[in-house]
């Protein structure tokens, strides 16, 4: 499905390009949950951490979904389409958060499914394409979003829009998120991490002004009483990728927790949750004690303070 897009070439003259959604390469490890209905908006407002009332069709929202103890059991890119609410998350918790979300639906007029729609990537660097960041544009069943420190344009689209995905456009892909700082929950940190302690804070992904939601008295009572102990921070290692919940431990003392991890040439990177006590610390993972974590920076500010 062709689509028009323009580059600015630094004239003062914007020029027509014409792409193409079907040469867009499947992302297996998003998918999508489309939320509709007259009560979308309201009934997503009780159940995240961002505020809906902020999502424009021009936007991308980040936001979380809780347990009842503030727990996060998903992390979800938010755009409006035409047909309702999109919800962009891992590929491996979508029925997971259906189910979660359906137990709250009650008499609100909502419906939530999963079949109608698929996650792509334009190949190559295609940032162009959107230049703002968290910006959103459909174009016919096609939506085209950027989010900041990506180099990809993602698709959401039909899946007969969408061809097989690539590993090695893929991987560029998960590289960008994480060093842009951008955290991912999995199967097995599924409710382990209150959204502070993933940084949404300062990525944008809390408000703390709306009206209750699932989890927000836990959320809120940290955030107001300057009880944040734990922090995401961005760290390399020379070893392969440990998985998620990987434990990292300072001299024999449980310091963190990998949050998400990347092979690199010269062994891996990893987002992990760390005692702001202990993030100054020599620190190793459980699973490979012979190899130190050096922190690099994240491309935002964060304030590390604090004692455990």
């Amino acid at each position: 499905m062709p689509y028009v897009a323009t580059l600015d070439f630094g004239f003062g003259e914007r020029i027509p390009i014409y792409m193409n959604t079907t040469s867009s390469i499947r992302l297996d490890t998003l998918g999508v949950l489309l939320v509709s209905g007259a009560d979308a908006r309201n009934f997503l407002q009780g159940q995240l951490t961002t505020d809906l009332e902020s999502l424009t069709p021009g936007s991308v929202l980040l936001g979380a979904c809780n347990s009842p103890q503030g727990r996060v059991q998903a992390l979800l890119w938010l755009i409006q389409r035409d047909e309702g609410i999109a919800l962009i998350t891992n590929s491996s918790l979508i029925e997971r958060t259906v189910t979660r979300l359906q137990r709250y639906v009650l008499r609100s007029k909502v419906a939530i499914s999963t079949s109608a729609l698929q996650v792509g990537l334009l190949p190559g660097d295609s940032s162009e394409v959107l230049t703002e960041d968290r910006s959103h544009k459909q174009l016919s069943s096609a939506s085209l979003l950027k989010l900041s420190g990506h180099r990809h344009v993602l698709v959401v689209t039909r899946p007969e829009e969408i061809a097989e995905a690539v590993a090695q456009e893929t991987q560029l892909w998960r590289q960008d998120h994480l060093r842009a700082g951008y955290p991912q929950i999995y199967p097995q940190t599924y409710e382990q991490f209150i959204p502070q302690m993933l940084n949404l804070d300062l990525l944008g992904g809390i408000s703390f002004e709306k009206g209750c939601y699932t989890g927000q008295e836990i959320v809120a009572r940290t955030h107001f009483r300057g009880a944040v102990k734990r922090r995401m921070f961005r760290y390399r290692a020379r070893c392969s990728p440990p998985l998620p919940a990987t434990r990292i431990l300072a001299g024999d003392q449980h310091a963190g927790d990998v949050v998400d991890a990347i092979p690199t040439e010269e062994g891996c990177e990893l987002l992990a949750v760390m005692s702001l006590a202990q993030a100054d610390s020599e620190i190793v993972l459980e699973t490979n004690h012979g190899v130190r974590l050096q922190r690099v920076p994240l491309p935002y500010e964060m304030e590390v303070t604090g004692d455990e």
